[in-house]
């Protein structure tokens, strides 16, 4: 445990009080809370609360916190916080004290206490250069003052077995040296840049006006750059991720990033894990069959596989996993219908809208207007509508009861079939009167639904004729993998190079899939760290 001074709130500088003047008894109680609450009472002395002698740091020293007299019969009081982490625990024999510098706290560290003797496997003195130097590293500091770490280092020496002179230098552990910054930092600026997608210059932001750290968000970037280049490759990423959890299921799509023509490739799995990515000039073509026998022969056998209506994912999944079972990803059997639906309504609203201007009809035209705001509401299924918008709908319905209740019919019947359907005989059955229904309007749009299903009736809801296949109704693994690198992408103002776009997915998986620490990869080749749990 580390004790800095001035390190608390309004504390940070030292706080004059006049003892003479009666303070308020609501301000004297909020200083009596703070005090208990850090473990101290106000005398002659600031003693912790219940002992009778000084605070100990942490070494045996003590020291005598003074409340001293000072101009016009005020006091300052001068009060010491704890202050505890991984590199003042790891230092602990080192720690030489604490100060204010420029206004910066300063942990001093002197590496030539530590026992290097029993470090070192020697019985013989350590001998040190008279040159020491220092060695400043920034640090998280949850108080109104900045907090950085003073390293005490200088080359030191030994006589081994053979009474001959080796020299070394101490290794400064749980910080970068290089960046001059602790790992925490970087851990920290990783997690916010790659897993919770904040941009690099709002990173850079919040660093400074939350911890008083100064950083560009070029360095958060070569941060990033540093430390995915010294990651494992993809392939030694993936079979670590087979050895974690076993992989029955592979969900493939691709993407095309802001600013590239390029289509990447993204594979996840049953567990919601990103296996692997992949950069291809076209998702068509034999890119995909060629990426799906590469990862087939890095050890992923799948039974089932998932993918959009890509004709060269369908293909690629049929060449490489002939025996797998084959399923739609739900969520782009829902969007083909729904796309539909949607230029139905947005072809209807436009004929409502011609009509009204043509015959100067205000009533066409306010129903034009009430069809365009209501929009989304009309084309959600009746379990997501707010009591609000359930009002709406049966406002338009009376207004123009032909084609609305239509409209909400069919889509009421396309969740019966996605939802409460239970047999592929039932869903057939239910298929032919929402055929029946949609003839009745005679709606170029909403003909297309039947077509849709026809065309790809197996592929889309083979889940309820194939065992096993049930809990996959609702898969869109693959398409959540889409989204989250959209975001990425979208948060960062488009990934510039397809390097740094690999970088990040190695990183998001050592941290959420693998519970890596990866400032241990800035300044380390993969040789020197391993895998926890593999």
């Amino acid at each position: 445990m580390t004790f800095l001074p001035g390190l608390c709130g309004s504390l940070c500088h030292p706080c004059f009080m006049n003892p003479a003047m009666e303070s308020p008894p609501h301000l004297l109680s909020q200083w009596e809370v703070f005090l208990q609450d850090v473990g101290l009472v106000l005398g002659r002395y600031v003693r912790p609360r219940g002992h009778g002698h000084t605070v100990q740091l942490s070494f045996p020293q003590r020291i005598q916190w003074h409340v001293y007299g000072g101009e016009g019969d005020r006091m300052a009081v001068t009060v010491q916080m704890q202050f505890e982490s991984v590199v003042t625990e790891m230092y602990e024999d080192a720690f030489v004290g604490s100060s204010i510098e420029n206004g910066t706290t300063i942990i001093q560290f002197d590496l030539r206490k530590l026992d290097f003797q029993r470090a070192l496997e020697t019985t013989s003195t350590i001998c040190w250069r008279k040159e020491p130097y220092a060695v400043e590293i920034h640090e998280l500091s949850p108080f109104r003052n900045p907090i950085k770490y003073r390293f005490i280092v200088a080359q030191g020496s030994y006589l081994n077995d053979q009474n001959q002179r080796v020299s070394f230098t101490p290794d400064i552990q749980g910080v970068s040296t290089s960046q001059h910054m602790s790992k925490s930092i970087i851990r920290l600026a990783c997690y916010l840049a790659v897993v919770c997608g904040v941009s690099l210059r709002h990173i850079a932001l919040l660093f400074s006006a939350l911890f008083l750290i100064p950083i560009t968000k070029s360095s958060i970037k070569r941060w990033i750059d540093d430390i995915g280049s010294n990651l494992p490759t993809p392939e030694q990423m993936l079979q670590q991720l087979l050895i974690l959890l076993p992989v029955t299921e592979c969900h493939i799509d691709g993407y095309y990033p802001l600013g590239t023509d390029h289509c990447v490739m993204v594979v996840k799995d049953e567990h919601n894990r990103i296996l692997i990515t992949h950069e291809a000039a076209s998702e068509n073509g034999d890119e995909a069959k060629q990426f799906l026998q590469r990862l087939k022969d890095h050890g992923l056998k799948v039974t089932a596989a998932f993918s959009d209506y890509s004709k060269s994912f369908t293909e690629a999944i049929k060449a490489v996993y002939p025996s797998a079972r084959f399923q739609a990803d739900h969520f782009h059997t829902v969007k083909n219908v729904w796309s539909h639906l949607k230029k139905s309504l947005l072809s209807y609203r436009r004929q409502v809208k011609a009509s009204g201007e043509a015959q100067q009809d205000e009533a066409c035209i306010a129903l034009a207007k009430q069809l365009w705001t209501l929009r989304w509401s009309l084309l959600k299924k009746p379990s997501n509508l707010s009591a609000e918008e359930k009002q709406a709908i049966a406002a338009l319905e009376s207004a123009d009861a032909g084609f609305v209740h239509s409209f909400r019919n069919i889509i009421r019947q396309l969740v019966n079939i996605f939802d409460h359907t239970h047999s592929e005989a039932q869903a057939k059955l239910r298929l032919q009167q929402l055929r029946q229904d949609i003839q009745v309007l005679a709606d170029h749009q909403l003909n297309k639904i039947p077509q849709f299903f026809d065309d790809h009736w197996d592929q889309a809801l083979r889940y309820l004729r194939k065992k096993g296949m049930g809990k996959h109704r609702r898969g869109s693994n693959s398409e959540s993998g889409m989204r989250l690198l959209r975001r990425l992408e979208k948060n960062h103002d488009g990934i510039r190079s397809a390097a740094t776009r690999q970088h990040y997915i190695q990183i998001y998986q050592a941290m959420k899939y693998l519970s890596c620490d990866v400032a241990d990869f800035i300044e380390k080749g993969p040789q020197r760290v391993e895998f926890p749990g593999v």
